[in-house]
């Protein structure tokens, strides 16, 4: 039992008409919003059977910074229906979100709470990218052309690394995973463009007839 098992925790009940609410029409990588965040909740207590309600609130509620409607004051509205942890992770990984347009984006240990959740939410992101390249039929070309994640892959190994003792086993495996399905596919992508010419050449020639 964890606290999405029905009957689901008050909380857990609350994030969800909340987030359905406040997200709107909102996408994240073509998903709703909404899809998004539920992943993000269900991947935690995949990982962490015994999540506590507040966390799983956060996990539901963690691009609200983004995308309440304007007007509303996010630290004031989650602390004020979820307590003072969840609305401390929901806006520190707004902050971590924010960062990813800095040069060096920061990697900060010290908060497991924060630490734990955004790893998920990266985790599920990078799963939805591949599931979303993969129907493309040409998973290569589809990262190729993500410029920003490739620019921001360094950072998301070094995450991956930072985590590696401080987080459950199945998380960091399954996160590791996802980031070495990305790089395989630009490793692929890239030998594409690195093959000899008299290859290409051939390759040209078979496809004309």
């Amino acid at each position: 039992m964890t606290v999405l098992s029905n009957p689901r925790h008050p909380l857990v009940v609350a994030a969800y008409r909340d987030a359905r609410a406040l997200y709107g029409d909102h996408l994240i990588e073509g998903r709703p919003a909404l899809a998004h965040s539920a992943s993000v909740a269900a991947a935690l207590v995949r990982h962490v059977p015994d999540a506590s309600a507040e966390l799983a609130a956060a996990a539901l509620l963690h691009d609200l910074p983004e995308f309440a409607p304007a007007g509303v004051d996010a630290k004031a509205f989650l602390s004020g229906r979820y307590g003072e942890e969840t609305a401390h992770v929901v806006l520190a990984l707004a902050g971590e979100h924010q960062a990813l347009d800095q040069p060096d984006p920061p990697i900060e240990t010290g908060d497991y709470p924060v630490l734990l959740l955004s790893t998920v939410d990266k985790a599920v992101a990078f799963a939805s990218n591949i599931r979303r390249a993969e129907q493309t039929g040409d998973a290569p070309a589809y990262f190729a052309a993500k410029t920003a994640l490739i620019g921001l892959l360094d950072y998301f190994r070094r995450y991956h690394q930072a985590g590696l003792d401080l987080l459950p086993v199945s998380l960091t495996d399954e996160y590791g995973q996802v980031i070495a399905k990305v790089d395989a596919a630009l490793a692929e992508h890239g030998n594409r463009d690195t093959r000899p010419l008299d290859a290409v050449a051939d390759a040209s020639a078979a496809v004309r007839g």
